[in-house]
């Protein structure tokens, strides 16, 4: 393979054993194994979602730095249009501050508010999106 490769870790099984193996034999990688957001479970999910680090594989400090970063994803086996949008926000924007936040940007706790807000500036933008703590307060409504 050609040394400039990125290769992209998607399967959830072994995922770090595998960005263990992609990075030592030097070549580049995306990573999105725990970000599925097709896959729906009850309650509170985005906790799962925020605490997934994609540095957190047996390497050298040279080999994580070759993690570019990585991303949600969205598959379409039970998503369709009407669904999509609720379906994949705010808990994107887990993944999405943990990829873009200093590591040290890591309490779920204080991250809580956060998705809030955002789920009601989504709102207010007309967007029809899942609360991602349950029931909250939002002074928009979707119409």
């Amino acid at each position: 393979m050609d040394s400039n490769t990125v290769i992209h870790v998607w399967k959830d099984k072994e995922s770090m054993q595998e960005l263990a193996n992609v990075t030592a034999k030097g070549y580049r990688a995306v990573f999105s194994a725990c970000w599925y957001l097709n896959i729906i479970s009850y309650g509170v999910d985005w906790v799962d979602y925020y605490n997934c680090e994609p540095h957190n594989f047996t390497g050298t400090a040279r080999q994580k730095k070759l993690i570019l970063g990585g991303g949600a994803t969205m598959w379409g086996e039970y998503i369709d249009s009407t669904n999509v949008i609720s379906t994949t926000w705010p808990r994107a924007a887990a993944p999405a501050e943990r990829l873009w936040s200093a590591a040290t940007v890591n309490d779920t706790e204080e991250a809580a508010p956060r998705l809030e807000e955002h789920r009601c500036r989504l709102l207010q933008r007309g967007f029809s999106v899942s609360p991602p703590n349950g029931s909250g307060y939002c002074r928009y409504d979707w119409n």
